[in-house]
């Protein structure tokens, strides 16, 4: 069986060689009790505070289910399409946009957990999304229908050094993103890739794994070997092979008694080979935040907490 490749397969984004960021700024332009998880320990409802006030709303578009794409600016070029990705560590471009800018570009590698990947990089003047506006940022440039087939349209994916500039909201009944002033930062370990991910303590028959929270995946996908690490006596449903985007091969099994926030029972998944150990240190595998079944999904980057609702 053949399943399309999301853009998760080449998230979670490290570069082989990078440059600092020159400069970004942020533009500045109801109380429900979600389930909070962070990357230290499952919070309460009450361990973390309702999002602040609202610095502007921007509309999306679902495609596919679950790819959330939004309008947004990079230097001279408007109305561009970009697609909102907190499994990528860094943004990308494609090739047309840095073109038509006759930027001077470099080329860089990075990797994935399956393959590692030849870009260019270059600076760009601005980059501007909601309120959100960085300057002088450097940014993957390549071609993005080859990086994954859901982004043949896109003109840009939007990773975590931009997402990052301020909390948000996806209101998936209303259809936009409502952006809220960062809180105070908490301080991250220094020299750890992961310190910028959002991820989901879920329980697999009574055992937590964490999972790295991905809007450019559509459901749940776990390293096998880590899973059965992390659950010795896991029981699953007999797994029909699977292949993503003619190349990474699965397994398409269901799980047994899961708990996702309030949520139990059994849920489908994609059981993939597990990356080597420096990758992804202690993670299991991805969560795409449709798996949530939310109409409301809190983001707040500097308590590195998911919220839903």
């Amino acid at each position: 069986m053949k399943l399309g490749i999301s853009l998760q397969i080449a998230a979670q984004v490290l570069l082989v060689s990078s440059q600092a960021v020159a400069a970004i700024s942020v533009q500045t332009g109801s109380s429900a009790q979600p389930h909070a998880y962070d990357t230290e320990s499952t919070q309460t409802n009450s361990d973390k505070v309702s999002p602040t006030a609202p610095l502007g709303e921007l509309p999306f578009r679902l495609s596919d289910g679950y790819l959330i794409s939004v309008e947004g600016e990079i230097g001279t070029q408007t109305h561009l399409k970009f697609i909102l990705d907190t499994g990528a560590s860094i943004s990308m471009v494609d090739s047309k946009i840095a073109d038509r800018l006759k930027l001077e570009r470099h080329s860089t590698e990075s990797f994935n957990f399956d393959r590692k990947l030849s870009w260019e990089q270059a600076t760009f003047p601005e980059v501007r999304f909601g309120p959100n506006r960085a300057t002088n940022i450097v940014m993957l440039v390549g071609h993005l229908a080859k990086y994954s087939e859901f982004a043949r349209n896109a003109d840009a994916i939007i990773g975590l050094d931009l997402l990052r500039l301020s909390n948000f909201t996806v209101d998936y009944d209303a259809k936009k993103i409502i952006f809220h002033s960062p809180a105070q930062a908490t301080a991250a370990p220094p020299n750890n890739p992961l310190s910028k991910f959002l991820f989901l303590e879920i329980l697999v028959q009574g055992h937590s794994v964490r999972l790295v929270v991905d809007t450019g995946f559509a459901g749940i996908l776990v390293f096998e070997e880590r899973l059965r690490m992390s659950v010795p006596e896991l029981a699953v449903d007999t797994a029909l092979n699977v292949t993503m985007g003619g190349r990474l091969h699965a397994k398409q099994t269901t799980l047994h008694r899961v708990v996702i926030g309030a949520t139990r029972g059994d849920v489908s998944v994609l059981l993939t080979k597990a990356p080597s150990t420096d990758t992804l240190p202690g993670i299991v595998g991805v969560v795409g935040i449709t798996a949530l079944n939310a109409r409301r999904v809190n983001f707040n980057f500097p308590e590195r907490s998911l919220t839903w609702e």
